[in-house]
This record gives structure tokens, C-alpha cells and sequence, in this order.
């Protein structure tokens, strides 16, 4: 009778167990279908998204899934990010990262997605150091993803992270002040690039030398830079276009116009066909800049406003919302309304950011100009090295044949000395039978 009871009960529970599973699984595929639905109306309608995002989380919160839970807050995160609302995006991410340090069981995927948008999200409010901090814990879960799932690391494009995390923690460096930190991870990833034969790395870097030069003054140095990306064959459309801009950028810096307005054109037309609109905006920021520069108000002043066209959230860009005290500058001699409008609203941003900064600029200007030397340093090096090749590849004939000399002179030398001592060894043993053929002589000689 206890037996059956306990297989009653046990069959019982295998049903129930069962019951929860299938609606377990239901709730999580609901929760996979709300999520990829959220995702897919993102771009083409935010606020819509943002309603389906909430939705995704409730399910999840209904259903006492904790997994699910971090990731829908994750999920929440990404859509404020689209939609530049940084602090909720903050807020969101960071909730999502605590939940999946919570989980029994370790979610890396989720873990480094997150990092790296908090790390972004960081550096965006001038928060380097938060940011170094971020990005750091970030590479420490990608070591470990591509140390024990190496294959999935792969598939997943995971182990690019180990290239792409590095050159944002030297851009965060260089950012914060520490331009000899930043140096020295750029050096390495330089070489390192080389070595692998790593085109992205090698093109970001270059570029990226280029830009220190460029603000440290030394414009025809930065051209030289970004001249090797943008002229490079097997180099990308993206990485080609950000070169072109950087030329461009650097010869209006100098003056040079007609230069500056070539490869200005060559970067828009190139960020246009790669649908990006916020570095197409960046484009026409330069381009109204060097029409401003000609005196040309009007044409630059469409421009800009072609630009915020395209891209009109700079509000949440330190480094673009600048479009406005430009924009009111132009608008100065014409409309007199609408540049203290816009005078307005650059100074309003402008106190924000300002109150933000981290560090102060006569350290900055320092700095920069020992990375700019370090820089300089390794060049040489890398130089030095490759003359030292170009010799060795140009004269190894001659370096050949003193070799070959050398050792046929020590295979004869080797070979003569080998016979000396066996014509000595021989000239004894002769003179030894001769011995001998005497002593014998003289024995029969007694003898007889």
C-alpha cells in the first residue's frame, strides 16, 4: 500500500514538474517573441518600442523569470540608448547588470553587451574613469568567454572584442589625460596588428594617431597617418570614409580649402551610401565650416541645416551639439531672432557639459605632446627595423657568400687539420716498425 502511495505521489509531482515546465517554456517563448518583436519596430517607430519593451519586462516579471528579467531590463537599456536618452539608459543597464550578477548561473553574453554600453553611456557624461572601469570588467568576461568557449567565441564574434576593447580603453585613456597609458596600448595593438595582418585594427589605430597628431598641432604628420588609411586597397568603405573626413578635417585646419572641400565630399558621399547618419551629419558640419570660412554664410548655413536633417539629435553630443553656437554666428547678420534662439540653446547645453569635464586643458596640452612623442619614438623604431630589413634583403647575396666562404675555409681547414694528425699517427707507427725491425735484427744477430 506505501508503495503505491509513493509512486502515486511521485507520478503526481512528475505532472506538476511537467504542468510547470510546459508553462515555463510558453512564458519564455511569449517573452522571445515580444523581444524580437521590440527590436524589429525599434527604428521605424521609438515610442512604440519603448511600449513593447515595458511589456517584454512585465512578462518576464510575471512569470518570476529572473533571467529574462535582467535581460529585459538590458532590453530597456538598448532602447533608450537608440533613442539618446543616456541617464534612463544608464539607470536601465545598470539594474540589468546587477540582476545578471544575481543569476545562479553566469550569462557572459549579456554581461559584456551590457559593460560595453555602460562603458559608452559613461564616457558620453565624461565619466573616463567609471568608463576605464567598465570596459575592463568587460575584457576580463571576454578572456574568459574565449578561453573556455573558444569555437562559440568565434561563431559569435565574440574574440573580436579582444582587439575592439583595448582601442576604446586607450581612446577612454587619452580622453581622461593618461596619454602614456593610452600610448602604450596603441603601440601594442600596432604591432600586434602588423603581426596578424589585422586590417581593421591596423586602419583604426593609424587613424587614431593621426587624430593625437592633429590636435597636438602637427598637421603634416596627422596626414601622413591618415593618407596610409584612406589609400590603403583592402581597407573597408568605413574605415576609408572616417580617413577621408579626418583629411579633410586637417587640411581646412591648415588652410588649404580647395584639399579640404576634395576629401570632404569624398567622406559624404561615402557615409551617405553607408547609411549612418549621424557621421554623414559630421560631414556637413565640416563642410558649413569651410563655406563659413569663405565668408560664404548662406551656404554654410544650409549645410548645417541640411546636416540636422539628417541627424537631429546632437542635443545628446557634446562634441556636435557646437552646430548651434555656429549656426548663431552665421545667423548673426541675417536673422537676429533666431541666432539668440540658438544662441540659447548652445549655451544651455554648453553649461552642462562644461560643468562635466574631468580634467583641466594646460595637463591635457601636456600630455598630449608626450604622446605625441612617444608616438614619434616608436615610428623611428619601426623605421630602424625595416632599414635594417631593406639592408639585410639588399646585400644578403654578399652576406651569403662570406658565409659560404667562411665555412668552406673551416671545412678545409677542419679537413687539413684531420690529416695532419693522421699522417703524424701514421709517421709514428712506421717509425715504431721500424723499431721494432731493428730490435728484431739484433735479437737474431745474438742469436746466431
Amino acid at each position: 500500500m506505501k508503495k503505491r502511495l509513493t509512486y502515486g505521489l511521485l507520478f503526481f509531482a512528475l505532472i506538476v514538474l511537467g504542468f510547470e515546465s510546459g508553462i515555463a517554456q510558453s512564458a519564455r517563448s511569449e517573452f522571445k517573441s515580444e523581444m524580437d518583436k521590440t527590436l524589429n519596430i525599434l527604428k521605424e517607430n521609438p515610442d512604440e518600442a519603448i511600449k513593447s519593451g515595458i511589456r517584454t519586462y512585465q512578462i518576464a516579471k510575471e512569470n518570476e523569470d529572473r533571467w529574462a528579467m535582467a535581460v529585459g531590463k538590458s532590453l530597456m537599456g538598448y532602447i533608450s540608448y537608440r533613442v539618446k536618452d543616456y541617464e534612463t539608459a544608464f539607470i536601465n543597464y545598470t539594474d540589468a547588470l546587477n540582476s545578471l550578477q544575481q543569476l545562479d548561473s553566469v550569462d557572459l553574453d549579456n554581461e559584456i553587451s551590457v559593460l560595453r554600453h555602460l562603458a559608452t553611456i559613461s564616457s558620453k557624461f565624461n565619466n573616463h574613469d567609471q568608463s576605464i572601469l567598465y570596459r575592463k570588467e568587460a575584457l576580463d568576461r571576454v578572456k574568459t568567454y574565449s578561453r573556455e568557449y573558444p569555437e562559440l567565441a568565434i561563431e559569435k564574434g565574440i574574440n573580436k572584442q579582444l582587439r575592439d576593447i583595448p582601442y576604446f580603453l586607450a581612446v577612454e585613456y587619452e580622453k581622461k589625460g593618461a596619454h602614456q597609458t593610452a600610448g602604450k596600448i596603441l603601440m601594442d595593438l600596432w604591432e600586434r596588428a602588423e603581426n596578424q595582418n589585422d586590417i581593421v585594427t591596423h586602419a583604426r589605430v593609424l587613424n587614431r594617431l593621426g587624430l593625437i597628431k592633429k590636435a597636438n598641432g602637427e598637421y603634416n604628420e596627422a596626414l601622413e597617418y591618415f593618407g596610409l588609411v584612406a589609400s590603403e586597397p583592402t581597407v573597408s568603405e568605413k574605415k576609408k570614409a572616417i580617413a577621408y573626413q579626418n583629411l579633410g578635417e586637417t587640411y581646412l585646419k591648415q588652410g588649404e580649402l580647395e584639399r579640404a572641400e576634395r576629401y570632404l565630399l569624398l567622406a559624404l558621399n561615402a557615409k551617405e551610401q553607408l547609411n549612418n547618419p549621424r557621421s554623414t551629419f559630421i560631414a556637413y558640419l565640416y563642410l558649413g565650416e569651410l563655406e563659413y570660412q569663405k565668408n560664404e554664410m548662406g551656404k554654410a548655413i544650409n549645410l548645417w541645416e541640411q546636416g540636422l536633417n539628417v541627424f537631429d539629435k546632437v542635443e545628446g553630443e557634446p562634441e556636435l551639439y557646437n552646430v548651434y553656437n555656429k549656426l548663431q554666428l552665421a545667423y548673426m547678420d541675417i536673422d537676429i531672432a533666431k541666432a539668440k534662439s540658438l544662441n540659447q540653446e548652445f549655451n544651455k547645453l554648453n553649461d552642462f557639459y562644461v560643468r562635466n569635464q574631468t580634467f583641466q586643458r594646460g595637463e591635457e596640452s601636456s600630455r598630449r605632446e608626450a604622446l605625441s612623442a612617444l608616438i614619434d619614438q616608436e615610428k623611428q623604431r619601426r623605421l630602424d627595423a625595416q632599414q635594417r630589413q631593406e639592408f639585410i634583403r639588399t646585400f644578403w647575396p654578399v652576406f651569403l657568400g662570406v658565409g659560404l666562404l667562411v665555412l668552406f675555409s673551416v671545412i678545409l681547414g677542419i679537413r687539413y687539420y684531420v690529416a695532419l694528425r693522421a699522417n703524424r699517427a701514421l709517421s709514428q707507427t712506421q717509425l715504431k716498425l721500424e723499431r721494432a725491425k731493428e730490435i728484431l735484427k739484433s735479437a737474431e744477430t745474438d742469436l746466431d
